[in-house]
């Protein structure tokens, strides 16, 4: 599976989507062909960045980014690479209650730079269904998996990097009433970072 719209060909994604299932989170490394970063790249740093606010509760952050409703003109290299997860996952998942029905239809972009926070522990709001992916188009920064608020209660941490994706848990995935992970995301050591969250989100649009 895979290929035809943005994921390395012959991924196996599997094993990662029973994992996000049972334990709520899974890692898969190089999922996202080269030439396909470099297109998402160039199409998404045109796109309208701007300042995340600091704080919301007990969440500290430092980001600039943006939203975009998939599919999306303009964005047709994001709207492909949706495409081609939702068909995967839809595939590979098919016996993961939640996911044969899991479609992608919002991304959110975050631009990280060096030296800063990040985003501190937090959980991803409850109207992003079934489960979230997060990708990398390039940098590298600390990603982990908390078992709470605290930064220093870590269940899991990785170093990923372009074309990783990180699959976390969302209400409704198997059954699961929540089930959302706490994570938090460090600013890269060097370099800058940017990411996007391709969510199945049940918001109504705003305005």
């Amino acid at each position: 599976m895979g290929g035809t719209g943005g994921l390395a060909p012959g991924l196996d994604l599997r094993d990662a989507l029973v994992a996000c299932a049972t334990v709520g989170h899974a890692r898969v490394t190089s999922a996202i062909a080269t030439d396909v970063l470099r297109r998402l790249r160039t199409e998404i740093e045109r796109g309208p960045f701007r300042p995340f606010g600091e704080s919301f509760g007990e969440v500290r952050q430092q980001i600039d980014g943006y939203d975009v409703p998939v599919p999306a003109s303009g964005f047709s290299a994001l709207t492909a690479l949706c495409r081609d997860l939702r068909d995967a996952v839809r595939s590979q998942g098919r016996d993961v209650r939640g996911l044969a029905s899991w479609a992608p239809n919002e991304v959110g972009v975050a631009h990280y730079i060096p030296g800063s926070i990040g985003i501190t522990p937090h959980k991803d709001g409850k109207w992003y269904r079934r489960m979230v992916v997060v990708a990398t188009v390039y940098g590298r920064a600390p990603f982990a998996i908390c078992g709470s608020r605290d930064p220093r209660d870590i269940v899991e941490r990785w170093i990923v990097g372009p074309g990783d994706l990180v699959l976390m848990r969302g209400p409704g995935l198997a059954s699961a009433r929540d089930g959302r992970p706490f994570h938090l995301v460090e600013g890269p050591r060097r370099g800058e970072r940017l990411s996007l969250g391709i969510r199945m989100s049940a918001r109504p649009p705003s305005g």
